[in-house]
């Protein structure tokens, strides 16, 4: 099996009422990729919501969602974005709206500008909660970063390889509070005082 699967959607912004009203279609994720179904055979699964965070600014909306089958438990992860699509040296990006039109102002005329992105992929669950242990050490790495005036210093993480945990410092005293989570070369950020909450509940989770 592997490690990783993917799952993306495209629709049109305007089909929808509002952007930055949740989005509900994990269940889709979970019943069509995930699961996998036999004629004649019945199977149990639970599931559990553990964060779900909004970025009102880019329109975004980022889940972590606990996933147990009979056999295996995950982490769910989904990204919505209403962004625009490129491609980049054969690899494709979806740049948040906000940040390719910064001066553009009215959430009706950003709308029509991007599509709703909608993506999923999931992880084993023992990858994710790995984090928690490892956290201390990499707080300490994060202290140990010193920038210089005008620069920006990175401490990522992969959990895998499209699951990165990036920490980002821009002068000696500051503290690590927030982290950007890159999903499938999407970005949203999160407080590390969530994240460890989700991955608390995730490791609680039977």
């Amino acid at each position: 099996m592997k490690a990783i699967s993917k799952f993306g959607i495209i629709a049109i912004a305007a089909l929808l009422s509002a952007c930055s009203s949740t989005t509900n279609v994990y269940d889709y994720y979970l019943k069509n990729v995930i699961e996998k179904h036999e004629a004649g055979k019945s199977a149990t699964s639970k599931s559990k919501l553990l964060l779900r965070g909004f970025e009102s600014t880019n329109k975004a909306q980022v889940e972590f969602i606990a996933f147990k089958t009979d056999t295996a438990k995950y982490l769910v992860l989904g990204s919505h974005k209403v962004a625009k699509s490129f491609y980049i040296q054969d690899s494709l990006y979806h740049f948040d709206v906000n940040d390719l039109y910064s001066r553009v102002r009215g959430d009706d005329f950003i709308r029509q500008m991007g599509d709703l992105n909608i993506f999923f992929t999931h992880i084993p669950a023992a990858k994710a909660v790995a984090f928690l242990s490892v956290w201390p050490s990499l707080k300490n790495d994060y202290n140990a970063l010193k920038p210089a005036v005008g620069e920006v210093a990175y401490l990522d993480y992969a959990i895998t390889t499209d699951v990165v945990l990036s920490f980002e410092k821009k002068s000696i005293t500051q503290l690590p509070k927030d982290c950007n989570i890159w999903i499938g070369k999407r970005k949203h950020t999160v407080s590390i005082e969530d994240l460890t909450k989700a991955l608390t509940a995730l490791k609680a989770f039977n």
